[in-house]
């Protein structure tokens, strides 16, 4: 069943413009109707008018008295109308006396009006509606006069506004129906690229998430086309960080736990409890590594994705710190360095997602307690200048030679002539949540640092 929402593009435009059509028919049809019977009414009034006159000029005066010239059966021959009943009458405006007539006019009209001058009425007689001309017509000495009055029915004309209406109706059915027919062809031919695009994406597999050509698309639809392009584009760099993700997962775990294996079964086949103790050592060593790799391939993963789930809110890097350094202080003392924590300016908010930030601290205090001198010094230090918070983490150990300086942030790389046992992954983790936040990262290793300094510049909440 097709929904409300789902309805054809087509139907609804073509519904909208016959609705529209019908509007402007009946709107033209009543003008049409309106203007024919103004006209006709014009038209009908002046030749009954003329017949009017024509009735006046047969009134005189003759010996003392006002008179009609020509008898009543030659008037009703006289103005006989095919279609319609003529009905005159001829008053004396003396005496009010009939002088002829063929029947009823009703009521006489208003009898101050200017002599001969058009004046009309409409009366119905029965189920009879006339129209009536009437004159004064002065016919003697003094103020003697007659008033002359002819009516007709409105059949002719009420039959010349049908016929123009009826006509009208008809050629405006046909527009309509012609308008249409055309609409329909053309909005289908305007669709023809949409159902060209639906065709290429129904062919498509999984392996093909190339964009869709946006110069086939109407320009209506333009911006939808370029939308789902983006959301493809979205889609394969997902796919592209799974995939990424996996190998990556894959290629480290890999010797990992193939060293563990081999621990395990030189514990099963240890000659001494002593010798087996240290094989369950080994093994323990190489599963937290093997933890920690796993921590931060899911800490890469997370940042790589943009995971929706971490909002960003207003996040004090200080309490970020704390938290971090109160949790790293136990490696700290394994490997007798000085972990501290310093801050100067005004307040260190920033907007981000406190989790992530704690992933960024805690790699780069990591790296610091990795890669520094044991019994050496780790300082992370918050400055607030200008609309920049920064972070600094410095340690005191050998540093990074120029060469390598620009390869340090890339996953899996490790120096050959390092002494720590990481992966290659805290910097890299590093990098991809700053690069979330719009934050510059930079790396300073330089012999009078007496170390080396990874600073990460936010911008102030």
């Amino acid at each position: 069943m097709t929904s409300k929402a789902n309805r054809s593009l087509k139907v609804a435009l073509t519904r909208r413009l016959v609705l529209g059509l019908l509007l402007m028919g009946v709107i033209g049809a009543g003008v049409a109707y309106a203007a024919a019977t103004r006209f006709a009414n014009r038209a009908f009034d002046r030749s009954l008018f003329d017949d009017v006159k024509v009735l006046a000029n047969q009134v005189r005066w003759v010996e003392g008295s006002t008179r009609v010239s020509v008898s009543p059966d030659a008037l009703i021959w006289l103005l006989a109308d095919e279609g319609d009943d003529v009905i005159f009458r001829v008053t004396d405006l003396g005496d009010h006396h009939l002088l002829t007539s063929n029947g009823d006019l009703g009521e006489l009209p208003d009898l101050n009006i200017r002599a001969d001058e058009p004046y009309f009425r409409s009366i119905h007689l029965g189920s009879d509606h006339l129209r009536v001309a009437y004159v004064r017509r002065p016919v003697g000495p003094g103020n003697a006069s007659a008033l002359v009055e002819i009516g007709e029915t409105t059949r002719k004309r009420e039959g010349i506004a049908r016929s123009i209406l009826i006509g009208t109706v008809s050629m405006m059915s046909v527009f309509i129906l012609v308008a249409v027919v055309l609409v329909w062809t053309g909005i289908g031919t305007a669709l023809t690229p949409l159902r060209e695009l639906e065709a290429d994406a129904a062919q498509r597999s999984i392996a093909n998430l190339q964009p869709l050509d946006p110069r086939k698309a109407p320009a209506e639809v333009l911006t939808l086309i370029e939308a789902f392009n983006h959301m493809i584009g979205r889609v394969v760099q997902a796919i592209d960080v799974q995939r990424q993700f996996l190998a990556n997962a894959a290629h480290q775990l890999k010797t990992p736990m193939a060293g563990l294996r081999l621990q395990a079964q030189l514990a099963l086949t240890a000659r001494s409890i002593d010798a087996a103790h240290e094989n369950m050592h080994s093994v323990e060593r190489r599963a937290a590594h093997s933890a920690h790799l796993i921590d931060q391939l899911l800490s890469l993963a997370q940042a790589e994705s943009g995971e929706a789930g971490l909002p960003s809110t207003r996040c004090d890097l200080a309490e970020v710190a704390e938290a971090v350094i109160e949790r790293m202080l136990p490696d700290a003392r394994e490997r007798r360095v000085d972990l501290g924590f310093e801050r100067s300016g005004g307040d260190t908010v920033v907007m981000a997602n406190p989790v992530l930030i704690g992933e960024l601290m805690t790699n780069l205090v990591d790296n610091a307690l990795r890669y520094g001198r044991l019994g050496g010094r780790v300082t992370v230090r918050l400055e607030h200048v200008a609309d920049r918070v920064t972070l600094k983490v410095t340690d005191d150990g050998p540093g990074f030679p120029d060469a390598t300086r620009e390869l340090v942030f890339r996953r899996f790389w490790r120096s050959d002539s390092s002494a720590g046992d990481g992966a290659g992954l805290g910097l890299a983790i590093v990098k991809e949540i700053a690069e979330r936040y719009r934050a510059a990262v930079s790396l300073a290793s330089r012999p009078e640092l007496d170390g080396t300094r990874i600073e990460v510049s936010f911008l102030a909440a």
